[in-house]
């Protein structure tokens, strides 16, 4: 029961849809004890990170209802007094219209697959609003799930091996979840959060401070990058230079290859970020929404001589703390379904010679591997979710000169 009311907790500081939720029976939540620790761990207003208001109202409805109609003893059975007066609080609130609701920014908290039933959970907050599709001219204000899918893959032991001690950069971090993580949990020597708005990058530098212990800061550097230019150095990046050349180990991406337009432009950021930054490898995931958009960005990498292919990597692989029955479950409520097969791509001779870009010195063209993640996968996929082994399947491409 312990692991149920955990799963539940991360699903709800997710702001999974209510019907989503992995609520334990009416039965189970009769118990006085239950009840307590919901309240403890869900709706104290004490506690960081909230949802908002008219989804906890949402939430703690559905389980006083499962509650109520579950009472078979009405001297024995009760409903907790501090579930009952928090209920009493959220509805006395006033409620906001759906256009508020819509653009309402609120803590989203993630919880990652653990690594076994011991381990302590490893947790990223972001500010975010999941109503927002389009905003200001950017989809960033939520965290998409090909981010939540290769987040997955950072937390296994091959994708934490990438990153760790390495210099990372996030191409199009959106709400900087996967470089908080990567700063908070897998232990980087730097990473890079870089997105083309303003906005983002101040609300990324608000979830660095949510996300950082209060004896030390996170090597977490919230950066401008409008694809085209040259990266912007902020005043804290200066630390990060060496030799006079600013250099990274690792470059990240997720959703990115969603609109034709914009493939070009991120074809000549990879090349970018191995000929002027140093970058060996390249770490990329996106939702195949769309064949022939993906097929373009496997052209492109192919006219301009990188080298893809895929490297192996399968999420439904069973969690350790998890069993067999509650995955069949989960993999049900996902609502997930298997994308299309990965595709690999050859190595690619000779190279395409060409002026480099914002770079007037010379450099000599390495033969180090370069790596792109692909993960597939359609709509509302939840990160915890994945303990659960939900029925896509995921592989990835590596790219190379």
């Amino acid at each position: 029961m312990a692991d149920n009311l955990l799963r539940l907790e991360a699903q709800y500081f997710q702001l999974v849809e209510p019907r989503d939720l992995h609520i334990p029976p009416g039965d189970v939540l009769l118990q006085p004890a239950i009840q307590q620790a919901l309240y403890e761990r869900m709706f104290d207003e004490s506690l960081p990170a909230l949802p908002p208001a008219a989804y906890r109202t949402r939430v703690l409805k559905l389980i006083t209802t499962l509650i109520e109609d579950s009472i078979t003893d009405p001297d024995e059975d009760e409903l907790n007094d501090d579930l009952m007066e928090a209920f009493g609080t959220l509805l006395a609130q006033p409620k906001p219209n759906s256009i508020e609701l819509a653009q309402q920014l609120s803590n989203v908290k993630y919880t990652a697959p653990r690594e076994s039933s011991e381990s302590r959970p490893r947790e990223v907050v972001t500010i975010e609003s999941r109503g927002l599709i389009l905003s200001g001219g950017t989809t960033g204000n939520r965290t998409w799930e090909a981010a939540l899918h290769l987040g997955s893959f950072l937390a296994t032991p091959e994708g934490d091996k990438l990153v760790r001690g390495k210099r990372v950069i996030e191409l199009g971090a959106g709400t900087g979840f996967l470089s908080l993580f990567c700063a908070r949990h897998l232990g980087v020597r730097s990473v890079v959060s870089s997105d083309r708005e303003p906005s983002l990058i101040a609300n990324m530098q608000e979830c660095a401070a949510l996300n950082s212990d209060n004896e030390c800061s996170l090597p977490f550097f919230p950066a401008l990058w409008n694809w085209g230019t040259p990266l912007e150095i902020s005043d804290d990046m200066q630390s990060l230079i060496e030799n006079d050349t600013l250099s990274f180990d690792v470059a990240l991406g997720a959703d990115l290859i969603y609109d034709t337009d914009i493939i070009p432009l991120l074809l000549a950021t990879i090349e970018d970020l191995f000929e002027n930054y140093n970058v060996k490898k390249f770490v990329i995931s996106a939702t195949l929404r769309n064949e022939n958009t993906f097929q373009t960005f496997l052209d492109g990498c192919e006219q301009n001589s990188f080298r893809v292919e895929k490297i192996p990597y399968d999420i439904t692989r069973p969690s350790p703390n998890v069993s067999s029955g509650s995955q069949d479950n989960l993999a049900n409520e996902s609502g997930l379904s298997k994308c299309h097969q990965m595709r690999e791509i050859t190595p690619c001779y000779p190279r395409r010679q060409g002026p480099k870009r914002y770079c007037n010195a010379k450099r000599e063209r390495r033969d180090s591997h370069r790596h792109i993640f692909q993960t597939c996968a359609k709509l509302q996929v939840v990160w915890h979710m994945l303990l659960a082994a939900p029925t896509f399947s995921i592989g990835s491409i590596q790219i190379g000169r």
